[in-house]
């Protein structure tokens, strides 16, 4: 983690005990939902899990107690915190466990985690303070994911699809974490108050403001009128701020790659001949340096730098080569014609348009570039911009898009099956790959780390011959903060904010 001072203005002057946060839309509060970032955020805050992060590769129990698992790995018992209740002061016990799981498990509740745990035979409870999760085989990531998104909900607070508790997904929901909700409005704003009855250390703070900023614009501004105290901004952001000491920036390596995803369910994208033309006509390191100013690190494959020894370096490096692009693209019958556009023998162009969320300029500075260098080559490419909630929404989800711009944040373990296995619930761009679902199913369901290093380090040479996706760049999270705020382990902001008990203001405040 890399620290820097950075320098400004004045600012008003808040309650030291009350933490402003920014999202860019707004929240599903129901984790197992969780469609958008958003959303994960504040159900970070909201629904702890069994399991939560501890360092950047360590997951430590949270409403579990303890964990033992049984010689074959494919028995895990957890023995549940005894005195936990929910925000509504009901008790939290097994069945609380069991009910969120069933949800995760069935497709038609509307959750995204299904592909995360379908390794999940059967859930049991012997007792109320006991938790017995049966595996179909072993499942490496298993405690990982556990930790990651799994937040667990109240039985008691459902009747029917938790999809369809509007109050509660919206408005009223119920969690066990150090923070609940006490006012939310629309568009605006959520008010979260310290739990009095949380079961870990009391919250150093008294309140969360989560406010809904979707332009990172106005997030930079908020930050320097002191309306805000921790947001994760673009490299492009930052000069914006000043030269201000009371403002602190982390640079933490973080396990996302950002990409332009195709939906392989259309014609044109299902070639990988065509998905390399496209990977080879983009200059990655020219959208680096001029787009995030240096700080992010060069794709190789989908498993990024962030993972170590999981990250295969050794592979060649993705060239940025015109020429090979279009012999590719000749190669899948696309050739240029007198106009330069790239078209099939039936004449027909080749082109696409580009969806990406309004309001953060690296994301779309990096469209534009992409469009730019696709058209040199022959590719017209329009960009259409919008809402992130509607983008993910109405066209990733539904799979009724041609392409997006956009990134996955995995957890802290090299498992992408749910994101890049044949018909997985995360598989937006429709990808399938035979060869990379058997190495994806190798890497889960072995424990030995150098069986699960082979496995993904041949999955990403696949990737290299038929990608799921353009990869763009793996950025490092910039983090920036008041510099009396501590607190926040040395994680990427999704994971920190399973620890928001902790965060405190230091004496004197802001």
């Amino acid at each position: 983690m890399t620290l820097l001072a950075l320098a400004g203005c004045g600012r008003q002057a808040p309650p030291s005990d009350t933490l402003r946060l920014a999202i860019i839309n707004d929240p599903i509060m129901n984790a197992p939902l969780s469609p958008d970032i958003g959303s994960v955020l504040i159900n970070k805050i909201i629904f702890p899990g069994l399991m939560r992060p501890g360092d950047s590769t360590t997951t430590e129990p949270d409403l579990a107690a303890s964990f033992e698992v049984s010689t074959n790995e494919r028995e895990y018992t957890f023995a549940l915190r005894p005195g936990v209740v929910w925000h509504d002061g009901t008790a939290f016990t097994s069945r609380d466990v069991k009910f969120t799981f069933d949800q995760i498990l069935d497709p038609k509740s509307g959750t995204l985690q299904w592909s995360d745990f379908s390794i999940i035979d059967s859930v049991t409870t012997p007792d109320s303070l006991t938790v017995k999760f049966w595996l179909r085989s072993p499942f490496a990531p298993f405690l990982t994911l556990l930790g990651h998104n799994a937040g667990i909900i109240p039985a008691h607070a459902f009747q029917g699809r938790i999809a369809d508790a509007v109050e509660f997904n919206r408005s009223r929901p119920i969690g066990t974490g150090p923070f609940q909700v006490a006012e939310s409005v629309a568009g605006s704003y959520v008010v979260l108050r310290a739990n009095p009855r949380y079961h870990g250390s009391p919250p150093r703070l008294s309140r969360i403001i989560v406010k809904i900023v979707p332009d990172v614009n106005a997030q930079v501004a908020q930050m320097l009128a002191g309306e805000l105290d921790l947001v994760t901004l673009e490299p492009a952001n930052l000069s914006g701020l000043g030269n201000d000491p009371d403002l602190r920036v982390d640079q933490v390596s973080v396990p996302q790659h950002y990409y332009v995803g195709f939906n392989q369910g259309i014609p044109r994208f299902r070639s990988p001949l065509v998905r390399r033309a496209l990977t080879l006509a983009v200059d990655r390191q020219a959208i680096i340096d001029g787009v995030m100013k240096g700080s992010a690190d060069y794709p190789q494959g989908t498993i990024p730098v962030a993972l170590g020894e999981y990250y295969a370096a050794d592979l060649p490096r993705i060239p940025y080569d015109t020429t090979a692009a279009l012999a590719l693209f000749a190669e899948a019958g696309w050739r240029r014609g007198q106009d330069g556009l790239l078209r099939d023998a039936s004449g027909q162009a080749f082109g696409f348009t580009l969806l990406v969320d309004k309001g953060n300029p690296s994301r779309e500075q990096a469209a534009v570039a992409v469009q730019q260098q696709l058209r040199a080559i022959g590719v017209s490419v329009t960009i259409n911009t919008m809402e992130f909630a509607s983008l993910v929404r109405d066209y990733v989800v539904p799979r009724r898009h041609e392409a997006y711009l956009i990134w996955w944040n995995t957890p802290l373990d090299p498992d992408q099956f749910s994101y890049y296995g044949t018909a997985q619930s995360n598989n937006d761009v429709l990808y399938s790959n035979r060869r990379a679902d058997s190495l994806l199913a190798r890497g889960r369901a072995s424990l030995d780390p150098a069986v699960r290093r082979a496995a993904y380090h041949e999955f990403q040479a696949v990737e290299a011959e038929d990608p799921p996706v353009l990869l763009l760049y793996y950025p490092r999270e910039l983090q920036v903060r008041r510099a009396t705020l501590h607190g926040l382990p040395a994680l990427g902001i999704r994971d920190a904010l399973r620890h928001t008990e902790k965060f405190y203001f230091a004496a004197g405040g802001r």
